[in-house]
């Protein structure tokens, strides 16, 4: 009967793991395990404010655009391509000196 409630019980909340519902000493899978610190991590970043490292001669605009300052110029640094250097996006008056200077440190340069 009690086995009966706790999946009724989680049906209600969603419906996840009624396997593990039925028998209490079943362990979570670890690939679940993994899936959900792997999202409390980049849930931790977004709330911190923080973007992982960006390489501007891969990134998709999508990507560029994740770093709020440089939204208004990733169509630009997109066509530039490639770069050899992060300071290159100022030198070629892609990004103004002052907005690299802010985001310099998310952001890479690698092969293209």
């Amino acid at each position: 009967m009690r086995k009966v409630i706790l999946a009724a019980a989680l049906m209600m909340l969603g419906g996840t793991a009624v396997a593990s519902a039925q028998d209490p000493a079943t362990p979570p899978k670890a690939d679940s395990a993994a899936k959900q610190g792997a999202m409390k991590a980049d849930t931790g970043m977004k709330q911190a404010g923080q973007v992982a490292s960006v390489n501007v001669n891969t990134a998709t605009q999508a990507q560029l655009e994740a770093i709020p300052a440089l939204k208004p110029y990733a169509d630009k640094i997109i066509a530039g391509r490639p770069y050899k250097s992060v300071e290159q996006l100022a030198d070629k008056n892609i990004v103004p000196k002052d907005v690299l200077g802010a985001t310099k440190s998310q952001l890479t340069v690698s092969s293209y």
